[in-house]
């Protein structure tokens, strides 16, 4: 039965699209059990979990595309078993990165003098072989075509692209949400339950209400997508990651395909006109190798440590970055929500199957954010963490005097740099905290 309309009073609304055309392929649905809304990798899994549980839904995307830049990378073990758990994970592991996870690397420049080593997989002493890699390095621009295509495979989801939600209301047995086309065409859906999945900006949560409690922003930094082979520099020390100490280009290289596809983190330099005219000689500075990268793309960021102040509001309920933004260090923010999608949509299907809702879905809070708490502490902690290995070093002003600072460290200062690299070791191989103490 569909619930009377609300007074439009009540409607919260979000700016329109600029975007010209949508992909559907069938007409939105007037009424659906369950509306999804962002179909990024949380978004994803929570529609396959709701497909798994003979669930019908309804998934809108404001994106026409999937994700074009790596962004997350890290898949950790338990989500890995959720992932595996829908169908998914061959495919995921087939899409994943060939690097070997051995190494995290701390050097001047990428072509220039290691400063330290922190060994991923550490080798049997008696075999000589190495462990089992602590995760899975797949970037989210391979990782989300996979989760789209299985969504849509299945017969219980509705996914859409080129789709907003544009305002939510509520009544006691319903939310009514308003979608809005790129073209500008509005319908409105009305569902027994609606799930923001829909990122760190999360418009559902602002038309909520919904305040973010914590941290941040914790300054600007530049994201910068590059194309460029650096196997002569990573195939003796293979890994995901080079912290560069360059001091006039300080950042992390992230490497996503060793021939290929790479990022490198550094500080934003630029004005509010959203240029940084430093980030190409910066980039070339920190490699310090003979290949001309080609940029692809550049993002400006901001590491905040926040949670959600609640995580339901009514009939909808937030899972993800909608939920919680982390900084990067440690790779648990995606690896969060992906845990939460499962936590969540079992609740909800106990609740469909005729479970009392109120305290269901009140226990979906109790679980999962402090597990989101203690992630995004753990998350800064590592972000603080790193900052003991400059501390040993000291402050220089160019790479030159660097690299002699590095090559006339005393015995006593070689021993305090190795510490503080070890010290990283639960920054890269923790999984985190678990939902519900799991």
């Amino acid at each position: 039965m569909r619930s009377p309309p609300l007074p439009r009073e009540t409607t919260m609304r979000a700016p329109p699209l600029s975007r010209e055309t949508t992909m559907r392929t069938r007409p939105l649905p007037r009424e659906t059990p369950v509306l999804v809304i962002g179909g990024g990798p949380v978004g994803l899994v929570t529609s396959l979990l709701l497909s798994q549980r003979d669930i019908e839904h309804l998934v809108v995307e404001r994106r026409e595309e999937t994700q074009r830049a790596p962004a997350a990378h890290v898949i950790r073990r338990r989500p890995m078993e959720i992932l595996d758990g829908v169908g998914v994970g061959d495919e995921v592991r087939a899409v994943s990165s060939r690097l070997a996870l051995d190494f995290i690397t701390w050097c001047t420049t990428l072509g220039g003098a290691e400063v330290g080593r922190l060994g991923l997989r550490p080798a049997d002493p008696e075999t000589g072989e190495r462990g089992p890699e602590p995760w899975l390095n797949c970037s989210q621009n391979r990782l989300e075509p996979v989760l789209m295509a299985a969504a849509r495979r299945q017969q219980q989801a509705q996914v859409v692209s080129g789709v907003e939600c544009v305002a939510i209301d509520q009544a006691p047995e319903a939310v009514v949400a308003t979608l809005r086309t790129t073209d500008g065409n509005e319908s409105q859906v009305e569902a027994r339950w609606a799930i923001a999945a829909d990122g760190a900006g999360s418009p559902t949560r602002r038309m909520l209400g919904i305040e973010m409690e914590g941290i941040g922003p914790l300054g600007r930094f530049a994201m910068i997508h590059f194309e460029a082979d650096l196997t002569p520099w990573i195939r003796d020390r293979p890994g995901p990651l080079y912290w560069i100490l360059h001091p006039e280009a300080t950042g992390t290289l992230i490497v996503h395909d060793p021939e290929r596809s790479h990022v490198f983190m550094t500080m934003w330099t630029g004005g509010a006109d959203g240029q940084d005219e430093t980030l190409p000689d910066r980039l070339a500075a920190a490699l310090d190798v003979p290949v001309t990268p080609k940029i692809l793309s550049v993002e400006s960021w901001s590491p905040h440590v926040q949670v959600a102040s609640r995580y339901r509001e009514g009939r909808v309920l937030l899972v993800g970055d909608a939920a919680h933004r982390f900084p990067p260090t440690g790779g648990l923010g995606l690896n969060t929500g992906i845990q939460e999608a499962e936590n969540l949509v079992a609740r909800l299907a106990e609740v469909e199957a005729g479970g009392p809702h109120a305290g269901l879905l009140q226990g979906y809070e109790a679980a999962c954010r402090p597990a989101a708490q203690a992630n995004a502490d753990e998350s800064f902690e590592n972000m603080k963490r790193l900052a003991e290995i400059a501390r040993v070093i000291g402050s220089w002003p160019d790479l030159a005097g660097l690299e002699r600072r590095i090559a006339d460290l005393t015995d006593a200062e070689r021993q305090q740099l190795a510490k503080a690299v070890d010290a990283q070791s639960s920054h890269f191989l923790s999984d985190g905290s678990f939902p519900d103490g799991g």
